[in-house]
């Protein structure tokens, strides 16, 4: 998994655009949690799933 990084400046100005109000120690602390699932993220978006129909079954009990 390649290593993706964000500036904190960035990472604070997304936390501030979802009105999360955390201060500098709070956004020290998530900012590297973010990257590991910035990661995560990555590698989902990545799978080529190809174009398949997809069916949702319900099977009453």
């Amino acid at each position: 998994m390649a290593e993706q990084q964000i500036s904190m400046e960035e990472f604070k100005f997304m936390a501030d655009r979802a009105g999360l109000g955390m201060n500098q120690a709070e956004l020290d602390h998530l900012k590297p949690i973010y990257e590991l699932y910035l990661g995560y993220t990555a590698m989902l978006h990545s799978i080529n799933l190809g174009s398949e129909e997809m069916v949702v079954e319900f099977h009453p009990d």
